[in-house]
Formats: C-alpha cells, sequence, structure tokens
C-alpha cells in the first residue's frame, strides 16, 4: 500500500519543530568549530600571558582532555528523527514522513498483541484456573493424600483468584496436601514469567490466608496427571477488560503473559501480518510489550491500526473499548488532551522507551474533529521524551483546529463492577 508525500502547514511546522531540537550536519560543524575556537584562543592567550611574564605557559593536559570530550559530543549528537503518517477516515493523506523506515514503536507494540490475543481467543474470552487432585481424601481430617494441579495461563491471575482457589479446596474439606503443589509451565501470578516462583507465591497466600490450605512438600512444575481429578476453578473477566487494563496502563508483564498464550512474539507476527495484509518479515518484534529494540514501519503500523478497527467493529466494538481515551481513562493519557473542548477526543496508545534508541516516544490511534476522524501513527527517536510529546500533541492539536476543532468520541467509562 503506497502512501504520498504531502506537506501541508501542519507538517512544516512539526518539522521545523522537530529540527530545532538537535543540531544538523552543519550545525554539528559550527558548534565543533566553535568550541575549538574557544578553546584555541583561550590557550593562546595564556601562552601570551606567560611569555609576558618571561615563563612558557601551557595547556593542561586535563584541559585539553575536556576540550577534545566536547568537541566529540558535539560532533556525534544524534539528530532526532520522527516516522508520522496520518490518515483520515476517508483515505486522504494529511501527512507522510518517514513512513517506510523502520523504527522502535515501543509499547506502541502493545496494539500488535491485542491484535493478536483478539484473533487467537475473541474479545469475550475468560482465562480458566483450575484445580486437579490426584489421590485421596481422609474427611475426617482433612488431610489429601496425594499432588494438587494448578493449570491456567491467566494474565491477571492475582492474590483474589489465589484465595477462591483456596475457597474451592476448603469446601471440598480439604485443610491439608501430604504431597506436592504442582502447576503447569504456562501458570503465572500476577504475570511473573517464572512458573516455580509464581506457585511459591500461591503456597504463601494459602498459608496465611481465611481459607487455609496447607502443602506439606511444597512445589514443582509440570503437567496435570492424567489420573487427577478436577476439583473446582476460577475465571477472569472477559478478554476485552484485560486488555482495556493492559493498554490504558501500559502493563508491561501482562503484554508478555498474553504473548505467552498467544504463542510468542514470532506468532503474534505471523497472525497480525497475515491479517493486516503485511509483507512477510516486515514485523520484527523484540518482546510482547514494547520492551527493547522492535523494528516496525509506521505505514505497517497504520495498516495494523485500520484492520485491527474492521476487527472490533465486527464485533460490535471501537478503539475506546481496548485503548485508552485521552483525559478521561486513568493511566498513559490522563494528563494528556484535558482541556474541557478536546477531552475524549483521541484515543491511542502511547509509547515510551527513554533509555533505547536514543530516546523513543510513540503514539499511535484515531482521533476526532468536528469534521472527521482520523488516523495517526507517530513514531519518535533519537531525542527527549518529553519533547516528542509535546510534538505529538501539538500535531493533533493542529490538525483538529484545522476541521473545526476537536470533538469527543462517544464513551463511557467502564467502572469496577460493572456488568461485563
Amino acid at each position: 500500500m503506497g502512501f504520498g508525500l504531502r506537506i501541508g502547514g501542519a507538517l512544516a511546522s512539526f518539522l521545523a519543530f522537530s529540527m530545532l531540537a538537535m543540531p544538523d550536519a552543519e550545525a554539528r560543524h559550527r558548534v565543533s568549530h566553535v568550541v575549538t575556537h574557544k578553546h584555541h584562543a583561550k590557550a593562546t592567550h595564556h601562552v601570551s600571558h606567560g611569555k609576558r611574564h618571561g615563563v612558557v605557559a601551557k595547556v593542561s593536559k586535563r584541559h585539553r582532555r575536556k576540550h577534545d570530550r566536547v568537541v566529540r559530543v558535539a560532533r556525534v549528537r544524534p539528530r532526532q528523527e520522527i516516522g508520522a503518517l496520518v490518515l483520515t477516515e476517508s483515505g486522504e493523506t494529511v501527512m507522510d514522513q518517514m513512513s517506510a523506515m523502520e523504527m522502535n514503536p515501543a509499547s506502541a507494540v502493545k496494539i500488535i498483541t491485542t491484535y493478536g490475543a483478539l484473533s487467537n481467543f475473541g474479545a469475550d474470552y475468560r482465562f480458566i484456573t483450575s484445580l486437579h487432585l490426584d489421590g485421596t481424601l481422609d474427611p475426617g481430617t482433612g488431610i489429601f493424600q496425594g499432588d494438587l494441579y494448578v493449570k491456567g495461563n491467566d494474565p491477571e491471575f492475582d492474590h483474589k483468584d489465589a484465595a477462591e482457589l483456596a475457597s474451592e479446596l476448603s469446601n471440598a474439606g480439604i485443610k491439608q496436601i501430604d504431597g506436592k503443589l504442582i502447576v503447569e509451565p504456562t501458570f503465572s501470578y500476577r504475570s511473573c514469567p517464572n512458573p516455580l516462583a509464581s506457585a511459591k507465591s500461591l503456597l504463601k497466600i494459602w498459608k496465611s490466608g481465611t481459607y487455609r490450605v496447607a502443602v506439606r512438600n511444597g512445589a514443582a512444575v509440570g503437567a496435570v496427571a492424567e489420573t487427577a481429578q478436577s476439583a473446582g476453578q476460577v475465571e477472569s473477566e472477559p478478554l476485552r477488560e484485560t486488555l482495556k487494563r493492559m493498554m490504558s496502563y501500559s502493563q508491561n508483564g501482562v503484554a508478555e503473559q498474553i504473548g505467552r498464550t498467544v504463542g510468542g512474539v514470532r506468532r503474534l507476527e505471523e497472525i497480525v501480518s497475515n491479517e493486516a495484509g503485511l509483507s512477510p518479515g516486515a514485523l520484527k518484534l523484540a518482546s510482547a510489550s514494547g520492551l527493547g529494540q522492535s523494528r516496525v514501519k509506521p505505514r505497517d503500523m497504520m495498516l495494523i491500526l485500520k484492520s485491527l478497527r474492521t476487527k472490533l467493529q465486527a464485533r460490535g466494538m471501537d478503539y475506546q473499548d481496548i485503548f485508552p481515551v485521552a483525559g478521561l481513562d486513568p493511566g498513559t493519557l490522563d494528563k494528556r488532551f484535558t482541556d474541557n473542548s478536546e477531552r475524549g477526543s483521541v484515543v491511542a496508545k502511547t509509547g515510551t522507551l527513554p533509555g533505547t534508541d536514543g530516546g523513543t516516544s510513540a503514539l499511535v490511534g484515531m482521533f476526532r474533529s468536528q469534521k472527521e476522524d482520523i488516523y495517526f501513527v507517530f513514531f519518535c527517536w533519537k531525542g527527549n521524551v518529553s519533547s516528542f510529546r509535546h510534538q505529538q500533541d501539538n500535531m493533533i492539536r493542529q490538525i483538529q483546529a484545522k476541521r473545526g476543532g476537536p470533538k469527543a468520541f462517544p464513551y463511557v467509562r467502564h467502572q469496577p463492577g460493572d456488568d461485563t
């Protein structure tokens, strides 16, 4: 899919602002020349002053090292790069800058993870964590002779879920397990990637909780025995609720666990590339959360963004059901676009990696104006993330202003306890 280059007043302003942040090659040369000249003049002054007093003055080694370091830093300082693609809902190209260049999307990778999860499971899918017993119970003492198994891969399995499992055991009359707690390799407590550590967390909760269950022989990792019998289960909220929280708060651990449940980053790349119409190998993900040095082209992220919306709308949903809504939802966008006139007019996923690729910031989603809805992808790196955020927000505001001003999306924030 090709996108033509179109530079209007808004883009010109965007480019001008980005050019000011870092010196270009000519400016770096000037900085280097000025610094060199300045230090040379200072050294000459010291020599002349020394000669007047009959002393041969020399620039100290320490001074020369400092001078060389200043010149070197001025020469190698990178220039920020911004990949941007902005399209109207009808397909008009508002902005296209470096959209064919591979860049780091940072946590905007979670859009890809969300896409893969929805394709693999569906929006209403609930993760099941189940108990299985292999042995015999003495009803009089409440002691179970044998092993207890836990099976599940819920990305948000936490203390509350652990307590519910203990309640299931208590209802079955079990007070003590004279065996091991064995969890499957996919089990995770609070998105911990280590199943054994997750199993040990479970033991601690059961030992001191309202429904106490002692396990004498500790924890291990393994498959559920074929002879084990089901002993209860707990289920998660619908996947759409998990994805909404993950996207709003940019939860790396949850994203990584979801990536594992789908089959890993290579599987995510395969699912999303096939369904969104990307070329094989177009996505290069370092993680399912966006940590590390992933590489995605802005134009490919745009294809993913639009394809994801088609998928959501086919299920009676839209971006605001999955993405954070700026100025309304808690999380990464709660302090952006907060004026009364613009609150609720942007739904997007942020990305921030201050220490990666020279400083990386991304913003991907859709904003609404009085005239139309507009898709956007901003990938920024090699610069200050705070400065990048200001540029992203200003660009959106400028485009909205040219189209009659911002307009809020229809959205009622879901509150904990609401029916799902």
